[in-house]
């Protein structure tokens, strides 16, 4: 007997968004983590429209977008000498509350129906606790730390520290599960319980995003008053004493100000209060709520993403310095595509090669989006102000719009990234055949919509008004673009397909938009949206094709026949 399915370590959004999604296709999860609740202190940022997308698979995307800055606040990226001084350069991007119909102008870019949202995680995580424990079935447990993991052909088993709270008396648990996922952070004790160790850059120098780190998490809405400039989401500062990004938390004067420090300094308040002062241009009264250091200039994947049946997911797999808002955004996709391998493998449905599918898709992403990380950190890290940008008159002016012209392209590649956002693919999957000719580019810059295997299925509005996606199921997808019902041979072939993959959805869609962005009849869409496979005939081979993409090798189909029975579509 096992206590639950899964066991997650590590309550943050990676952990929290695994465990709702998980909980709503029913597995049982015990989620451990060593906080005493969701953070109260300012990291990620961002949510990509990749993310959004997946929250809106389980149903909360409308709730976060709600979140964070007001509706009418426009989330620019604006670059200054200080916040009081010259503007350099700003990147202006839609309000939450137009931000929807600005993704449908320009859905020749953005072709979702979740634009980017920057939001913090300090607002997001109540948000995906509140969904996990929607679910009867999964339980998030906080001040508990797990102490030692091993695990059989069967099993894993985990020792919890539960401390006393008022709730509780303190005491150590053994728990057992079928999996156990890590996604305890950067310094994960799940990896190094594994032995499993980083790969790639470690401790990269730059003049910014490079280094020691200072995160200050402060209240000072005079900085609305003291600034002559429209309020921005992102302030990146470059004084000639310091370089500073100080980025909105809530639009009504909660900041987080993010300083490289030197090597032999060391945060005091007095040296705070000098940093705001400085970023600011003047010294205003403010209230410090939070600080923690971290180091930027990292760019790590781990050389492993599963050990039996550990499997690592977020910082605990990957690390990055946090230029273009990716490794939150990474982890949350690793989730997404491991929550419905684990429910299959749990349900019984999955092939051996399933749970290795996870690794040999998920660690070239990371790879990918680690890789696109360091160019952006790079573009700004290593980037020098020329003196004369603080002169006055005809030369500093000159040479402030001379500076901005070069901050504005950087500000450009590092936040208008669709590319990045949706363009991973899965061509090397060992769950799909790759279609013969190349795959579309994959710049960071711009989103090419593909409907070859592996890649992101593309969106589109319907005439309707409703997105694609709320059409597909929340399991696999039989999208069909053609007219006409079903002849026996492909009704035949769809029931013997919907016995390999349950709860298979067939969904017609007869407009010629669709059609014409597919470039098939029928195409079969994973649980988390990647296409597995799209032809215009379906027969026996139907079956092979799904199989395949729940794990089962191409040496062993020919000896599996999934019993005929009928589909409901």
């Amino acid at each position: 007997m096992v206590d639950c399915d899964v066991i997650i370590v590590g309550g943050g959004p990676v952990g929290l968004f695994l465990a709702a999604e998980l909980g709503q296709r029913g597995i049982s999860v015990e989620v451990f983590d060593a906080k005493p609740g969701t953070s109260t202190h300012p990291a990620a940022n961002a949510n990509s429209a990749r993310t959004m997308e997946h929250f809106r698979r389980i149903g909360i995307s409308a709730a976060i977008r709600s979140l964070g800055l007001p509706r009418d606040y426009a989330p620019d990226v604006a670059y200054f000498t200080s916040i009081t001084g010259h503007e350099l350069a700003r990147l202006h991007q839609p309000a939450s509350q137009d931000a929807v119909e600005w993704a449908k102008a320009h859905s020749f870019t953005w072709a979702t129906p979740e634009p980017p949202h920057r939001c913090s995680q300090l607002y997001v995580e109540p948000v995906l606790l509140e969904a996990a424990r929607s679910h009867t079935r999964c339980r998030v447990h906080f001040s508990t730390r797990v102490v030692d993991i091993s695990q059989s052909d069967d099993r894993v088993t985990a020792t919890v520290e539960f401390e006393a709270t008022a709730e509780r008396a303190a005491e150590t648990r053994t728990v057992t599960a079928r999996y156990l996922i890590g996604c305890d952070g950067p310094r994960s004790f799940v990896r190094k319980s594994l032995g499993i160790r980083y790969e790639g850059v470690a401790g990269e120098k730059r003049e910014f995003m490079g280094g020691q780190m200072d995160a200050v998490y402060f209240y000072a809405p005079d900085l609305y008053r003291v600034s002559p400039h429209a309020p921005a989401w992102q302030y990146w500062t470059f004084s000639p004493k310091q370089r500073a990004l100080i980025i909105a938390v809530d639009g009504h004067g909660h900041f987080i100000m993010n300083v490289q420090m030197r090597d032999d300094e060391r945060p005091d308040d007095d040296s705070v209060r000098q940093r705001i002062a400085e970023a600011i241009g003047t010294d205003i009264p403010f209230e410090l709520k939070s600080s923690s250091t971290w180091t930027a200039g990292f760019t790590l994947v781990a050389e492993q993403f599963q050990a039996g049946r550990v499997f690592l997911a977020g910082d605990a797999a990957h690390l990055f310095t946090p230029t273009g808002g990716l490794g939150y955004n990474t982890g949350i996709d690793d989730a997404a595509n491991l929550a419905w391998k684990l429910e299959a493998m749990i349900k019984g449905h999955a092939g051996q090669a399933l749970g290795a599918s996870y690794e040999a898709e998920r660690r070239p992403a990371a790879l990918r989006n680690t890789a696109f990380a360091r160019g952006f950190a790079d573009s700004i890290g290593h980037l020098r102000v020329p003196r004369e940008v603080y002169e006055s008159g005809p030369a500093g002016n000159s040479a402030r719009a001379a500076f901005g012209d070069y901050l504005m392209f950087h500000a450009t590649s590092e936040f208008v990234i669709p590319g990045v956002h949706l363009g991973t693919r899965y061509e090397s999957s060992p769950l799909l055949e790759a279609e013969a000719g190349p795959a579309s580019p994959d710049p960071a810059n711009l989103y090419v919509p593909c409907a070859r295997p592996g890649h992101r299925a593309p969106h589109a509005w319907l005439a309707d008004g409703r997105s694609l996606y709320d059409r597909f199921g929340s399991g696999f997808t039989l999208l069909c673009t053609g007219a006409g019902g079903f002849s026996d041979e492909q009704q035949l072939a769809l029931q013997r397909a919907g016995a390999a993959l349950p709860q298979l959805a067939v969904v017609h869609v007869g407009e010629a938009a669709v059609a014409e962005l597919y470039q098939a009849r029928f195409v079969l869409i994973r649980p988390d949206q990647h296409v597995a496979w799209r032809g215009d005939v379906l027969n026996r081979g139907f079956e092979t094709v799904a199989l395949r993409a729940v794990g089962h090798l191409p040496t062993d189909i020919g000896t599996i026949s999934a019993p005929v029975r009928p589909l409901v579509a």
